[in-house]
């Protein structure tokens, strides 16, 4: 099932796929990353590949890749991404730039420790922000995550509340 797919990938992923295709976008235009992947969409396949030849092979692999995945989300998952983006564009650059790094890190978290780290995240983003500072305070919280995986969840949870 798509929907949970996505409930199982990483935290921000689909803001990982607008912010992708953004960069590659021809022009580079102040398009918001969301109606940049429809205007790809909209492309004829040739003048897609034409764009895409332009980048680096393995960028243009990642971008067909991530093009594929939102094009197969459920449009409920879409309007989520594009709240979402919303919310992140909305971040001064510094705070910005914060979440992106952290998203990389979570990538290379341990398999393993991806889906609790996520879990804690989603927990956390529901909660208001008092209760989400007592949660992140708390000894429990310390022990049952390393520091990397802390910060991790304490920045994203922060930065990309619901």
């Amino acid at each position: 099932m798509p929907c949970s797919f996505w409930r199982r990938t990483l935290p921000g992923f689909g803001l990982a796929i607008l912010l992708a295709v953004a960069a590659a976008t021809p022009a580079r235009s102040q398009q918001p990353p969301a109606d940049t992947i429809d205007r790809w969409n909209r492309m004829s396949p040739a003048e897609r590949e034409r764009e895409l030849a332009k980048l680096p092979p393995a960028r243009a692999r990642l971008i067909r890749q991530r093009i594929w995945r939102y094009n197969h989300m459920q449009p409920e998952e879409r309007q989520a991404l594009r709240q979402r983006y919303q919310t992140f564009s909305q971040l001064p650059p510094d705070k910005q730039q914060t979440v992106r790094e952290r998203l990389r890190e979570f990538r290379g978290v341990p398999p393993g420790r991806r889906p609790l780290v996520r879990r804690e995240f989603e927990q956390l983003r529901l909660l208001p922000e008092a209760q989400r500072q007592t949660r992140i305070d708390s000894d429990e919280f310390r022990r049952q995550f390393s520091p990397q995986e802390q910060q991790i969840i304490r920045d994203l949870s922060t930065y990309l509340p619901n």
